[in-house]
């Protein structure tokens, strides 16, 4: 049977206090009319609790009884009883009477009324008498307040309140605590929930014997232990909502990497150290997500997806409790958080396109408990040329940064190898941006090559550059390498060498392909993401699909609503499994991708799983007016700032020096801003003398693969012979 609530209470020599205890649970439930369940786990007593505890789990149906044989604590007694606890939420309560069992439906009530996560109960000093044990109690608040960074009156109150899984998540922790309940709220903060306290009545112990003796100084030694301890888990090497961390602890990988051998290891160290001068919001602790991220990816395909539906089954919590959106989603369609545990529950859920992200922005679709300062502001056109706001949170930054590292090195780079970007650089960046990209660049050795201003004057010296950097990894858009390798192929030049090129952006047929690893004399590693979410899927040294970078991302292959079969295409579906503070569940990207098989592993020996080949269109070329080669993402950079004036766009060439810009007006639009802003951005990379018809449209249509083009070209451009154009 399930019950909406279960109270856990630990007996130690509680003989001659089970009964009231349950008699007064029984009442409250009644009188409160909650389904509730009442476990007392015997932890190892010495009198004749165990036989009190069995005789009333016969007399009562939901009351349950559980036997340590030894004494192991409270926090391990909490344990025991989660573990045969089916409520959704769950109480902690001592056994001997001096939290009042009627304060446990205030409790109760101050978390189904508001959106805190875990209600604890603060012993009021109504009728406490204020003897050593009190001062002691307040002494050791004040400590744990200081070292902290809390605010609570009790910390160590043992009476809380919460979801099931909260308390599960709570209780995981890495060393041996001699009385870890005195940490709950504490590891409860650092583990991202809300608490609030709710005075309570305490009263003296009538019936039994308290553990804390007149001069309790071993109690004390093994708190001041226990304080050492917490200290060092939960604030020197705390690591936000990290879930892998935790997973890693109890699964080892059978094959481990070291991260970095040498110099190359004191170069990332004093990198990282400098972080906060060369990444914004990213933190140190990014690295120790590096190093997780190396372990993690040897996991077997079964760990993978057991790690990724812990971090869902969190994620449902976070959305339904904390996402205005979501709650209303699920209420609608008759669900519970409990209903989604699986990947394939999922499936429960409708999926989440763009044009519900524009329409519950912000306030529907943020959550209420998000920190303002600790999100950015991500803004794109994707590549349907409408412009999309969104935000990332701090620790899905940190995340990507650590997976971005991690899927470099897949292609044979290691950390201090130069490396070169064929990118747009600093376009949309702020002044404080660019200053702190031109850091990070001058850390990573990396050269940037403005990819919109190659043209067949500036060739040649861009070449030049690239070869006198020597890069080992080379990353950037695909269509700047396809010019590149068919320019050095059609006038002969002995080209640049890296070690690896990483391809991204756009989708290029194989020929080209080939025709990139022919010229540069290297293998090239496709990279699938987006703005919404950096890399979610990319090549290993097999060359056989995108590994899903499934530590971050849950990606379903869909095919008229269902899962696509192995080899077949479907439209890729994504849950974020990171981003608190504005969830993606079940997000429709607008592309396609052909499904793999994964109960074949990858040849590279790695669990994650894999996709096959990103389908899509080729995106067209624009010629300036002084020969420059504009790719359809350049114009996704340039003008997806002015989403309030656009809310969609298409740039049409059929002849040199013209081109038409089909528009479909925003909300905020204004012909003088629109002339000044976007027309005036246009002239300054198309050319000031390039004629620019602009139409306006109330739609553009979609092409064949579902999604717009953001650029056509109809010239005679040969992709073959762009030396001879």
């Amino acid at each position: 049977m399930r019950y909406e609530l279960s109270i856990i209470a630990p007996c130690y020599n509680e003989t001659l206090n089970i009964h009231e205890l349950i008699e007064r649970l029984q009442n409250v439930m009644n009188k409160k009319n909650i389904n509730g369940e009442i476990i007392l786990v015997n932890d190892g007593s010495i009198d004749d609790t165990g036989e009190v505890i069995d005789r009333s789990s016969a007399k009562y149906e939901n009351v349950t009884a559980v036997h340590h044989k030894i004494n192991q604590g409270i926090a391990a007694a909490w344990k025991t009883g989660l573990s045969v606890s089916s409520g959704e939420y769950v109480c902690v309560i001592d056994a001997d009477l001096q939290y009042q069992p009627e304060d446990i439906s205030r409790l109760y009530r101050e978390i189904k009324l508001t959106n805190i996560d875990v209600a604890q109960g603060y012993r009021s000093n109504i009728g406490r008498q204020m003897d050593y044990r009190y001062f002691l109690s307040r002494g050791f608040n004040r400590i744990l307040n200081l070292l902290f960074g809390m605010n609570l009156k009790d910390n160590k109150s043992g009476f809380v309140l919460c979801r099931r899984e909260i308390l599960q998540d709570i209780l995981q922790h890495r060393y041996h605590y001699y009385y870890f309940q005195s940490f709950i709220a504490i590891a409860a903060k650092e583990k991202g929930y809300t608490i609030r306290e709710v005075e309570v009545l305490f009263r003296e112990r009538r019936l039994g014997k308290s553990f804390i003796q007149r001069w309790p100084l071993n109690v004390i030694i093994c708190c001041i232990i226990d304080i050492v301890k917490a200290f060092i888990e939960l604030r020197v090497f705390k690591k936000d909502e990290d879930i892998l961390r935790d997973f890693l602890l109890h699964n080892k990988p059978a094959h481990y990497e070291e991260t970095l051998p040498g110099w190359r290891k004191i170069f990332f160290k004093f990198y990282i150290l400098l972080m906060p001068l060369h990444h914004w919001m990213i933190s140190r602790v990014a690295m120790l997500y590096y190093k997780e991220l190396k372990q993690s990816q040897w996991l077997s395909p079964d760990k993978i997806k057991e790690l990724q539906e812990i971090k869902l089954r969190r994620l449902i919590n976070q959305a339904y409790y904390h996402v205005g959106y979501y709650r209303e989603l699920f209420d609608e369609h008759g669900l519970k958080p409990s209903d989604i545990n699986t990947i394939e529950d999922l499936q429960k859920l409708p999926l989440l396109d763009k044009h519900s992200v524009r329409n519950n922005l912000y306030f529907d679709l943020m959550s209420d408990n998000h920190n303002k300062r600790n999100i950015l502001k991500i803004t794109t056109s994707g590549s349907t040329g409408e412009p999309f706001v969104c935000y990332a949170d701090k620790h899905q930054l940190e995340i990507r940064w650590a997976t971005t590292l991690r899927s470099m090195e897949w292609t044979g780079y290691r950390f201090g190898d130069k490396q070169a970007r064929l990118w747009h650089q600093t376009i949309g960046m702020t002044r404080l941006q660019i200053i702190r990209e031109k850091m990070d660049a001058f850390f990573n050795r990396r050269l940037f090559i403005p990819a919109f201003e190659m043209n067949k004057k500036n060739l040649n010296h861009l070449i030049g550059k690239l070869k006198m950097h020597a890069p080992v990894l080379i990353d950037g858009y695909a269509e700047s390498f396809n010019f590149l390798a068919h320019y050095i192929k059609n006038i002969g030049l002995d080209g640049v060498h890296p070690k690896a090129i990483i391809s991204s952006a756009q989708v290029l047929p194989e020929h080209s392909r080939e025709i990139i690893e022919d010229e540069f004399k290297c293998g090239v590693f496709d990279k699938y993401g987006s703005r919404e979410f950096s890399g979610i899927a990319y090549e290993c040294n097999a060359h056989n699909g995108h590994h899903i970078v499934a530590e971050n991302y849950i990606v379903e292959i869909l095919k008229d609503g269902k899962t696509a079969k192995p080899g077949e295409v479907g439209e890729i579906i994504i849950t974020d499994l990171n981003n608190y503070s504005m969830p993606f569940i079940r997000y429709r990207i607008g592309d396609l991708a052909v499904a793999m098989d994964n109960s074949v592993t990858c040849a590279c020996g790695r669990g994650l799983p894999r996709i096959g080949k990103i389908e899509g269109r080729v995106q067209s070329i624009i010629i300036t007016t002084n020969g420059t080669y504009i790719p359809s993402s350049f114009f996704l950079h340039l003008l997806k700032d002015y989403d309030h004036i656009i809310r969609q766009f298409q740039v049409v060439q059929e002849e040199e020096g013209k081109v038409t810009l089909k528009i479909v007006k925003g909300l905020s639009f204004a012909e003088s801003v629109f002339n000044e802003t976007v027309l005036g951005s246009l002239h300054r990379y198309l050319g000031d003398d390039m004629i620019i018809n602009v139409e306006f449209v109330d739609k553009i249509q979609m092409v064949r693969t579902g999604k717009h083009q953001t650029s056509i070209s109809k010239l005679n451009f040969d992709y073959q012979n762009i030396n001879k154009h």
